[in-house]
């Protein structure tokens, strides 16, 4: 119903809407809803999913990639697990999940696109998962003046690593190993030794676990260490992902 309020009129007439701007009268058509289709809704409802997913992931890996992330981080990482979700093709749409996909998809996922791990560490540890669910993180023995860019100022830096069992029905994570180890890079002519990290994950049969990997890049003087990693120097990835069953 339109409304004469002194020679301005207001509210809807027919398909039309009559607005009052300043001292004019605007008319526009009526918006009409437009009405989704059940394969809209379903679609609209994994992509719920995939975004709280999304969030879960973010949130959890914060101590990896510290929020040193390009700006569209967010979007990338949600076209990635919805590439994933994609391939649980018993799971029916609107209700698929993380959870029982091939979670490979996600590997090598960088949190900082300007900043990739492989422009910065030239060597591939070796991640695999046995029979008695322990999951093994090998480095190989290798120099660091070869396998690594460095920044200026550092001399010592920090591998880290950390585990998490995530349950993306329920969308609960549980942290299952955070550890880390460092190397002095003064000495640079000298091979660090090859080292392989164990993670038992018997106690998280049917999650989903991640491993995120970042280097710190460190300047320490006699007092005190200075963290060197910023947004265009800060390699944080998806390191492995597996579905324990």
């Amino acid at each position: 119903m339109g409304i004469n309020d002194n020679g301005f009129i207001r509210g809807l007439v027919g398909p039309l809407v009559n607005r009052k701007v300043g001292n004019k009268n605007y008319v526009q058509s009526r918006p009409y809803r437009v009405k989704q289709t059940d394969d809209t809704k379903r679609a609209g409802k994994d992509f719920g999913n995939v975004s709280r997913a999304g969030a879960l992931i973010r949130m959890c890996f914060g101590e990896v990639h510290q929020d040193l992330h390009d700006g569209q981080m967010c979007n990338r990482l949600n076209r990635q697990i919805y590439r994933a979700i994609k391939t649980n093709l018993d799971g029916e749409k609107g209700n698929r999940t993380l959870s029982n996909c091939v979670l490979d998809r996600l590997v090598n996922f960088q949190f900082n696109e300007n900043c990739h791990m492989q422009d910065y560490l030239f060597i591939d540890p070796v991640i695999s998962l046995n029979k008695r669910k322990e999951l093994k993180i090998s480095f190989p023995e290798f120099d660091i003046k070869r396998a690594l860019v460095l920044p200026e100022k550092c001399n010592a830096l920090v591998f880290k690593f950390k585990a998490l069992s995530f349950d993306f029905d329920e969308l609960e994570p549980k942290e299952i190993k955070d550890t880390e180890w460092e190397y002095d890079t003064k000495y640079r002519e000298q091979a660090i030794p090859a080292r392989t990290l164990t993670i038992k994950c018997g106690d998280f049969v049917g999650t989903s676990i991640f491993v995120g990997f970042t280097m710190l890049y460190l300047e320490k003087d006699s007092r005190r260490s200075n963290v060197l990693n910023e947004i265009d120097c800060n390699p944080a990835s998806i390191l492995a992902a597996f579905q324990i069953v």
